[in-house]
């Protein structure tokens, strides 16, 4: 159960807004609540032929329905208002009260802000540079696009070093050099994969967890941590 204090408001509201969105299609938008129906099953369908190139953009094209019709509702209004309300709120306290306080050092020690190979970013293509490059852990989000990270390119430093990328939408490629153990965990809710020869087409919901034979004894190795929501992901040797 949720905690009765201020603090523990934003799920009953969640809660609050679900059952009004569920009301309004059904007893207030009971056309729109059949087209979404339609534009789901049309999706679903699409998804579970996704290895079929039309499968794809059927599929897509579903996606495109389903945020149409809920477009029309008044909870997706209703919650970009309340999204606003709730980020100029939190700007208010923190510019009222910052949230960050000066730590203390000693005399001799510095910060110093190392440059990173990737980015976040929202949309588009992010690779790592082609020409040869330093390593150094990546931890990235990622909206819609692809995503790709070529380690053949770099020479990983000994210990366990990680990678982790969080993407939305779209397409996460990764490379590991034939001589580098490799521990994956990866998490998807709709999409395909390719992770090291295992393959799977039409992954729902999933988290695995996969290693190489000599990972926990091996002098070089990386651990990589990957999450999907939809799309495809592909880590191979190269």
């Amino acid at each position: 159960m949720f905690k009765h204090d201020k603090d523990h408001v934003l799920p009953y509201l969640i809660l609050a807004l679900l059952l009004f969105f569920l009301f309004e299609l059904i007893f207030l938008q009971t056309s729109t609540f059949i087209w979404l129906i339609i534009a789901s099953v049309i999706t679903y369908i699409a998804w579970k032929h996704s290895y079929r190139p039309e499968g794809k953009v059927v599929f897509w094209i579903g996606l495109v329905l389903v945020g149409v019709t809920l477009l029309d509702t008044t909870l997706f209004k209703f919650g970009l208002f309340l999204i606003l309300g709730i980020w100029l709120i939190r700007l208010y306290k923190q510019h009222q009260q910052p949230s960050y306080h000066q730590p203390q050092f000693l005399a001799d020690a510095e910060l110093k802000h190392e440059p990173v190979l990737l980015v976040n970013q929202w949309f588009g293509k992010q690779t790592t540079p082609k020409d040869g490059y330093p390593f150094q852990d990546i931890n990235i989000q990622a909206g819609i696009g692809e995503t790709i990270i070529d380690l053949t390119a770099t020479i990983l430093p000994k210990g366990e070093p990680v990678v982790t990328v969080n993407q939305w939408f779209g397409k996460v490629i990764i490379i590991v050099p034939y001589d580098v153990e490799i521990s994956l965990h990866h998490s998807v809710l709709a999409g395909s994969i390719n992770l090291l020869g295992y393959q799977d087409a039409r992954m729902t919901n999933r988290t695995l967890h996969i290693i190489t034979a000599d990972y926990h004894t091996a002098a070089r190795r990386v651990k990589l941590h990957t999450t999907l929501w939809f799309g495809e992901i592909e880590v191979r040797r190269g």
